[in-house]
């Protein structure tokens, strides 16, 4: 009822209420029930996902955000208060779901939103345009540029390649493999991530990760401080502290 709703532009209500359709509404109809069963994802057809109770702009060629993918703003929150002033990176920010629901939670940050995509870069500015954030953040495809900054935050591809085809066929066939694609053990991008962190001199690093058994080993120059698990009791998000001077000698 509420797809046929949404096909229409009217509510639940309105559609009951109504006796006929015209050929033009009954097509418009039609086409959606055929992208929903042909595997395509709601929030593609809707051009909306819900993220920290929020409505982001998605479509083809972005990543759709996730409830999981919210530990990474709790993550935040238990590290920073939310008066301070500071500025931040989101790597590989996709439909910038994450840097904005940042900013709004901290209206004294400034952020940098790095993304390679040209797809993923345009719903992120959408985003921004959204709500009204565009003079507080800088959307770049490298990061060349970027001051040093406090935070460096991430979800970045996490799924091992070989497990990509035996995903849910809307995710597989739909979001794009560039933001699933971890590499062979799923680790591919997160010692990049570290030596960002470490050149960006970044007091922070919380990442969204698939599997914690080696994403704590990559940086002499950071230690686990926290994590925050998810609905299923995974630990989901990983914070890390840059460790002090003296930290790093007796590591």
């Amino acid at each position: 009822m509420w797809l046929k709703a949404f096909a229409l532009g009217l509510t639940n209500s309105q559609v009951m209420a109504r006796e006929s359709f015209s050929p033009e509404e009954e097509a418009r109809v039609a086409e959606v029930m055929r992208r929903r069963e042909s595997g395509e994802p709601l929030q593609y057809i809707m051009g909306e996902a819900d993220f920290w109770g929020r409505d982001f702009c998605v479509g083809k060629g972005v990543l759709i955000p996730r409830h999981d993918t919210e530990t990474l703003i709790e993550a935040v929150k238990r590290q920073i208060a939310r008066s301070e002033e500071f500025t931040f990176v989101d790597w590989g920010t996709g439909s910038g779901c994450i840097a904005v629901t940042l900013l709004l939670e901290y209206p004294n940050a400034r952020a940098f939103m790095l993304e390679n995509s040209r797809e993923a870069s345009c719903y992120a500015r959408l985003n921004l345009e959204r709500y009204n954030l565009t003079h507080r953040a800088e959307l770049l495809s490298s990061a060349e540029d970027i001051p040093p900054c406090k935070l460096l935050v991430s979800n970045p591809p996490y799924i091992p390649s070989a497990e990509i085809d035996g995903l849910m066929r809307d995710v597989k066939d739909y979001e794009p493999r560039s933001a699933l694609d971890g590499g062979t053990d799923g680790m591919k991008f997160y010692g990049e991530i570290f030596t960002l962190a470490e050149k960006l001199s970044c007091e922070l690093v919380v990442l969204e990760i698939g599997s914690l058994s080696q994403v704590k080993s990559f940086s002499r120059k950071f230690v686990l401080c926290d994590k925050v698990y998810d609905g299923g009791g995974f630990p989901r998000s990983l914070a890390f502290r840059r460790r002090n001077k003296h930290e790093e000698e007796d590591g």
